[in-house]
């Protein structure tokens, strides 16, 4: 995979999360009341939205560093990222009694055009760690770190308890509570 490649699609990973994580309900941008929706259904939507946000941040760093499992948790970021979008703005899920602010209306189109990149880089991305790597190539140097699991379980347990957090508020928000 080409280093311009993995950079781009970091890059869109980063700004979908970015366009995403700033539509929390009961924010400047989405104003409209969800009150009318079953609180489990609307909690397990900001729940999956959360997840999308914070998966999508967590993995850049494996994408940059060529993870193949990360490239292909980026094309299913893509493509939720296009479900969830387009799902709203053909009025489908979820659906408000109030209009969609303007500026929602621009970001979520802006977001559906970077999920359609972010879907073809990743499968580029893809293809190209699936090619051989030629005999004379420099392979690199692979030094696998020791990591203590504690650190790893407190940074685990935080980020659970801001998801918690964000998914309580916009659930919160969105149901006029």
């Amino acid at each position: 995979m080409t280093v311009r490649i993995k950079h781009q699609v970091a890059g869109l990973l980063g700004t979908s999360s970015i366009a995403l994580g700033i539509l929390v309900p009961g924010g400047p941008i989405e104003t409209r009341s969800f009150s009318h929706m079953n609180p489990l259904t609307l909690g397990l939507f900001n729940t999956f939205l959360t997840t999308l946000v914070l998966g999508s941040l967590l993995s850049i760093y494996f994408v940059l560093r060529s993870k193949r499992w990360a490239i292909i948790a980026a094309a299913v970021f893509g493509l939720s990222y296009l479900g969830v979008y387009g799902l709203d703005l053909v009025e489908i899920f979820p659906v408000s009694p109030d209009a969609m602010p303007p500026v929602l209306w621009v970001i979520e189109v802006f977001g559906t055009l970077l999920s359609l990149p972010l879907i073809v880089l990743s499968v580029q991305a893809l293809q190209d760690l699936d090619q051989p790597v030629p005999a004379n190539a420099p392979l690199l140097a692979s030094n696998p770190a020791v990591i203590a699991r504690t650190p790893q379980m407190i940074a685990a347990m935080v980020l659970g308890m801001v998801a918690l957090g964000i998914i309580t508020f916009a659930t919160k928000s969105a149901m006029g509570v």
